[in-house]
């Protein structure tokens, strides 16, 4: 039942904004009664945490399980960033949902970048990035993913698009343009296929 409100919520917001989604329009379309919402939660506002923390944790479990095993934080934070920023863009469903979060230190009941966050974080204590508070460094590249996925969204960018957003905040982060370069050269591999259980199995469905 919690996944089934939590997937009404995400179809929802393909439609229409998060701050416009209202209990009757989550139980109209889980079709259940309204006893059965609030028995999981006591409002929207509490549903809209609860999906982002189940999206962030099932989606980074997908991508963590191909770029663990990176040695480098610079090169793992790369791929992470490509991945996360290809697959919100192929599912629609979860890249319409995900872009009207507040940003993670906003709020970091909403960080469904845990994985990068922490790259970022890392890289700045090994010097690899510029010296700075690590909610700076997340917010450059957070802000430039979410502005990426929301034009990959709205039209179909080059195939180097990806690599221009990244470049640019490879730079912020303090890096030189060579080595920014030359880290975005690296080959990303395939996105992972969606798993058939979990909300991402409910997304996956819905693709087929």
């Amino acid at each position: 039942m919690q996944n089934s409100l939590m997937f009404s919520l995400l179809a929802l917001a393909s439609e229409v904004s998060i701050h416009e989604i209202d209990v009757d329009d989550i139980i109209k379309h889980a079709e259940v009664s309204r006893g059965s919402f609030y028995k999981y939660f006591p409002s929207v506002q509490a549903l809209i945490p609860a999906l982002a923390n189940q999206l962030a944790h099932e989606l980074t479990a997908e991508i963590d399980a191909i770029t663990h095993q990176i040695p480098s934080t610079a090169n793992r934070l790369v791929v992470n960033a490509k991945l996360t920023m290809r697959s919100l863009a192929k599912h629609k469903i979860l890249g319409n949902f995900l872009i009207q979060l507040p940003w993670p230190t906003q709020n970091t009941e909403f960080n469904v970048f845990t994985n990068i966050s922490s790259d970022v974080e890392l890289g700045i204590k090994e010097g690899l990035f510029a010296k700075m508070p690590a909610s700076i460094g997340c917010n450059l590249l957070v802000g430039s993913l979410i502005g990426g996925i929301s034009v990959m969204l709205s039209k179909s960018p080059s195939t180097s698009y990806e690599n221009k957003v990244l470049y640019q905040a490879l730079i912020g982060l303090g890096l030189d343009a060579k080595t920014a370069d030359e880290l975005l050269k690296i080959p990303s591999p395939a996105l992972p296929a969606l798993p058939t259980t979990g909300l991402l199995g409910k997304v996956a469905a819905l693709d087929n």
